[in-house]
């Protein structure tokens, strides 16, 4: 309990040191719709109904976002709105789960360095600190407030991972249980649950010690849990539907169908050798394979098939999230390059134990180590990944530094050789990926939060219609529109429609071009802001957002106090 207790006070300090100026390290526009998505589930009460009406594209928009993490807040919402009233019910809830959360992270992060260190009391308090003052990135998830839903994917990473350290059948369940729910949340650590399913199930197939009763766990809870978890969280509808982003049929048939093949190959051949044991798994799941080719064949060209290239080159090209790791570099976060770096020498120096935990056949060490490596290589590649790796691989640090403690002489060489590569690496990479100064263009205003929080009471007396804005700015008051208002695009890969819209009406300096992408609107918004001189006022976008008219948008608000601009459009007249 005391190495709880430590880990937690430590957490607390380094969520605190995020919150104390207000802003959040991770503040981003997923808590944004987060916030939207679960203000429409109060309002309408439709569990399975992920249409959020106030956004059309002209359609309406269908968000891929597991009800899994909704439900804590909106449980605790309902139990306290009769005592604080909506809002402020709304507020507490978005505030008080992630501590809950990181509570429990905090336990399964502790349990699971003990484990991997196998000795009783080879983790001390020290390690325990260590540790947590080196994962900032991944306990940001956990800052008040935070609600978007990668907190919940790293509880449920570290639920996982203690499991497998269980190594028991006890541990198979909840490690099934974990995989199963983290694919529900959100397919991005579904390569993590490759990982250790293909982990217990080769540790089977090889016949080592424990791993029977695991393997069997570990199926049979996958088997059973992911239909029920498809039925409670989306419905029996889309249960049938193909949805290649989000948790639905293809996913729903291969996590179902692996759950069935290895509990009845790990059930019916417990005394076969390791090719007819290979075999009992490797012939049946090829054929899995084959019937989910061809039964989802959309789903081989992968999740964003809505983004076409023009999309690509001026939206999600642009995401950093989407970007290698030397994009830290190029934009000077030296707080991901250091922390990317600590962990690259803990990896390091943690091979040598492992390498030595393989060969006296400790499975449990290998999966995990297996996992940390993983996420940390897919954040070199994509720094969407950067909150995860730290999480999992520290988890090693209590039992290297025991083994410094100890002069174990090739924990200490691998440590020293990491260090030095890491250092010098990492200072030739900064020599070579010098920072860039943010040189913005139309794109990037018309894509940035420039304006958030306005007031939009002065569309209350406003005809019901469709409003185009920049993503950023329709995406800050959606959820606050009169009724039967709209806005057309926010940055997600599901809006595509909206944003080809978006760009089309704000960038294009052709008339036809603007027409058309503005026919299926009403008004448009735009704020006012000081956009640079390089920047030509040959977009309508540039030329609003400067205080300007244009043809066929006639200024109906204009706010002095926050800059926001509302025009009807008058679409005979629009050039």
């Amino acid at each position: 309990m005391t190495l709880v207790v430590t880990a937690f006070a430590v957490a607390a300090l380094l969520v605190a040191f995020d919150v104390m100026d207000g802003r959040f390290y991770y503040r981003d526009i997923d808590d944004l719709l987060r916030s939207l998505q679960i203000r429409t589930l109060l309002d309408r009460g439709s569990w399975y109904d992920l249409t959020i009406p106030a956004i059309r594209m002209p359609e309406v928009y269908l968000s891929p976002w597991s009800r899994l993490v909704d439900l804590p807040y909106v449980v605790l919402t309902q139990l306290t709105q009769p005592f604080l009233g909506r809002e402020r019910a709304l507020a507490f809830a978005f505030h008080v789960w992630q501590p809950v959360m990181l509570a429990g992270f905090c336990w399964l992060a502790v349990a699971t360095m003990q484990r991997i260190a196998g000795e009783a009391g080879l983790v001390r308090p020290v390690h325990v600190i260590a540790a947590f003052v080196m994962m900032p990135l991944s306990l940001w998830e956990f800052s008040p407030g935070r609600i978007d839903h990668h907190n919940v994917q790293l509880l449920l990473l570290m639920l996982a991972l203690y499991g497998v350290s269980l190594w028991s059948a006890a541990g198979g369940m909840l490690a099934g249980l974990a995989c199963v729910l983290s694919v529900a949340v959100g397919l991005e650590l579904a390569p993590v649950v490759l990982i250790v399913m293909l982990g217990v199930g080769a540790a089977w197939v090889f016949g080592l010690a424990g791993s029977g009763p695991v393997q069997r766990a570990l199926s049979a809870s996958v088997a059973v849990v992911m239909p029920a978890a498809a039925l409670l969280l989306i419905g029996p509808g889309e249960m049938l539907a193909t949805r290649c982003d989000a948790f639905s049929a293809p996913y729903l048939a291969a996590l179902t169908g692996y759950g069935a093949i290895s509990f009845a190959a790990a059930h019916f051949v417990r005394e076969a050798r390791p090719v007819a044991r290979l075999a009992a798994v490797v012939v049946p799941g090829g054929l899995l394979a084959l019937l989910l080719a061809f039964g989802f064949p959309t789903c081989l060209r992968g999740p964003f098939q809505m983004i076409d290239a023009k999309l690509h080159a001026l939206w999600l090209d642009r995401v950093r999230q989407e970007k290698t790791f030397l994009d830290f570099y190029a934009a000077g976060e030296t707080i991901k390059v250091v922390c990317l770096g600590l962990i690259a020498i803990v990896a390091t120096a943690a091979l040598p134990l492992v390498w030595r935990r393989t060969r006296r056949g400790e499975v449990p060490v290998v999966i995990i180590y297996a996992v940390a490596v993983a996420l940390f290589l897919f954040t070199l590649l994509q720094t969407r990944f950067i909150r995860f790796p730290g999480a999992c691989v520290l988890l090693f640090l209590p039992v290297v530094w025991a083994e410094i403690a100890r002069r174990n002489v090739a924990v200490a060489r691998a440590t020293t050789a990491a260090t030095l590569v890491v250092l010098v690496g990492g200072y030739g990479l900064y020599r070579l990926v010098p920072a860039e100064p943010f040189r913005p263009d139309v794109i990037d205003y018309l894509t940035f939060d420039t304006c958030t929080g306005v007031d939009v009471n002065a569309l209350a007396g406003l005809p019901p219609g469709r409003i185009m804005a920049p993503s950023s700015l329709g995406l800050d008051i959606a959820g606050r529109l009169p009724e039967g208002m709209s806005v057309g695009a926010i940055s997600f890969h599901r809006a595509a429609p909206g944003l080809k819209r978006m760009f089309d009406l704000f960038v294009s300096t052709e008339s036809a071009v603007r027409r058309e992408a503005a026919a299926p609107f009403d008004y448009v918004a735009v704020c006012r802001y000081p956009i640079v001189g390089y920047v030509p006022n040959d977009t309508l976008y540039a030329t609003l957002a400067r205080g300007g008219d244009w043809p066929g948008l006639v200024r109906i608000v204009d706010s002095p106090k926050d800059g926001f601009q509302l025009f009807r459009i008058d679409h005979q007249a629009l050039r």
